[in-house]
């Protein structure tokens, strides 16, 4: 056989082989990267209570390893979907939005400063006047978590959105709940329940 026809022989079969491993090897996960979990969007089939006696719907989000936590919602808000990416959750009540999401972190920046020095310009950017009205540092379950208070308009509407940064083991959780800016005095208790049932499973 001529020597030139095995060479390219050869050099076919070691491409075909990097083509093969890049496609369907251990890189091809991570160029994918996290799916849903079917099993996340079901909640727990136990009837469970919050401390208001009402009763909720216990969520299991086993999306991204490392990061598989717990949430609990009352059983009157609805899940309208998967945000876009593993991981999250969205959920609607009378004239309001929920949203659970994971967050990275990079290595090189801590949780508050991160918070400060990349995601508040970003909503600043983002919300039509946007206004700070609080920020504190607090505990969830042990957690070190950093809550930020903020108005914007919204179609006319002055909208006010609370959000939880809690630390994890890898990413970083974010609780969001969105609504006229009127009627956060009494959902408050309800908000502090749902984030206060937030864990982290595998830790």
């Amino acid at each position: 056989m001529n020597r030139k026809v095995v060479i390219v022989f050869i050099l076919t079969l070691i491409a075909l082989g990097f083509l093969t491993f890049y496609s369907f090897g251990p890189s091809s996960i991570t160029r994918i990267g996290p799916q849903i979990n079917p099993e996340s969007l079901k909640p727990a089939k136990a009837e469970a209570t919050n401390q208001n006696n009402e009763s909720v719907e216990v969520y299991h989000n086993k999306d991204i390893a490392e990061n598989f936590y717990v949430v609990s919602i009352p059983q009157s808000w609805q899940i309208q979907s998967t945000t876009s990416h593993p991981g999250g959750y969205d959920f609607v009540y009378n004239r309001g939005t929920s949203k659970t999401e994971l967050m990275d972190v990079p290595d090189n920046s801590t949780l508050e400063l991160f918070v400060l020095s990349q995601e508040e310009p970003r909503l600043k950017s983002l919300l039509p006047d946007y206004k700070r009205i609080d920020y504190q540092k607090k505990k969830v379950n042990g957690y070190d978590a950093y809550q930020l208070s903020i108005l914007s308009d919204e179609n006319g509407i002055r909208n006010e959105s609370i959000k939880t940064y809690i630390m994890g083991p890898d990413r970083a959780a974010v609780i969001t709940y969105s609504l006229p800016q009127e009627m956060v005095a009494s959902l408050q208790n309800t908000f502090n329940l749902v984030t206060s049932s937030f864990h982290w499973e595998n830790n």
